[in-house]
């Protein structure tokens, strides 16, 4: 009889256990951002390309356009963006990043004329898209804040 109801709290102990757990991998999952990015340096100079890690950490691919997959903000009082121009092209999903996988970019900055000051990098992703399909901004997300000089 002993043998049984320990053997009855340890199945049950054990069940709360992988509850427990997947509750804990359920939340840890839901509260990912769905991209992070991260430049390399907290300061450039003018002149100077900035360099970007974009991480997914959605479950789900997330792509970038072909126009512009970035855009430089610069905090002059509030963060705007810096104007690019037209893009001749049509505006297609050209790069897409997998759950779990990264990519790195250079942002090509000597065609802008710069301010001294801090900035940050926002970029437009199209969530649960497919390559070479026409892009649409489902979200933008931003990089940490860094100074030009």
């Amino acid at each position: 009889m002993n043998r049984i109801l320990i053997f009855i709290i340890l199945v049950t102990l054990l069940i709360l256990l992988v509850f427990a757990f997947l509750a804990w991998k359920g939340y840890q999952i839901s509260s990912r951002n769905e991209l992070s990015l991260s430049v390399y340096k907290k300061e450039y100079q003018i002149g100077e390309n900035p360099k970007i890690e974009i991480k997914n950490d959605a479950t789900k691919t997330v792509c970038l356009s072909s126009c512009y997959p970035y855009y430089l903000e610069s905090d002059n009082g509030s963060l705007k963006s810096y104007h690019y121009g037209f893009c001749p092209y049509p505006d297609i999903n050209e790069t897409c990043i997998k759950s779990g996988e990264s990519k790195f970019f250079e942002l090509v900055l000597h065609k802008m004329d710069l301010k001294k000051g801090i900035h940050r990098i926002a970029v437009p992703a199209c969530i649960g898209c497919v390559l070479q399909q026409t892009f649409r901004k489902d979200k933008f997300f931003y990089s940490d804040e860094f100074l030009i000089r």
